[in-house]
């Protein structure tokens, strides 16, 4: 197989390789066999830096063995931002349906209700609480949040 692709094009293809590799791996300690796959045809990618003219943004590190981002490339990178938005999206997002989980199991019991009567009013209900929180965290973000019996920032 080959494909062609221009300067930026290629420009293109490390940063979401460098954003793939972030969302696989930044939250691992360790390395997990199968996805060391995905690692090494980001290194087969970034071996082709100095020939796309772009040399400048990925290095190989003898040392270590493989293809690095090069400080230039952090610097001048969109990737940190589009990881943080992503990473605030999905923050929000899994508070939200965990609280919702959290009140609507409270409510109903931990099953989802098997009569379709039930099981509407507990969708129904669900969405009411998420638009609720959604609201809320939307308006206040963290500061209205408290734990019970958790004395770590006191207002008082």
């Amino acid at each position: 197989m080959k494909i062609e692709l221009t300067k930026e094009e290629y420009r293109d293809l490390i940063d979401m390789l460098y954003i793939a590799d972030w969302i696989i791996y930044s939250h691992r300690s360790v390395d997990i066999q199968e996805l060391l796959r995905y690692q090494q045809l980001r290194y087969k990618i970034y071996a082709f830096a100095e020939k796309a003219g772009l040399g400048n943004l990925i290095e190989y590190d003898a040392e270590m063995k493989y293809y690095i981002e090069t400080p230039e490339f952090e610097e001048e990178s969109d990737c940190h931002d589009i990881i943080e938005d992503y990473d605030n999206s999905v923050f929000w997002d899994r508070f939200v349906e965990m609280l919702c989980q959290r009140d609507i199991h409270r409510e109903f019991g931990p099953k989802e209700p098997k009569k379709k009567k039930e099981f509407e009013k507990y969708c129904l209900r669900f969405i009411d609480i998420e638009n609720q929180y959604k609201e809320e965290f939307e308006k206040n973000g963290l500061e209205n949040v408290m734990i019970k019996g958790l004395n770590a920032a006191r207002t008082d």
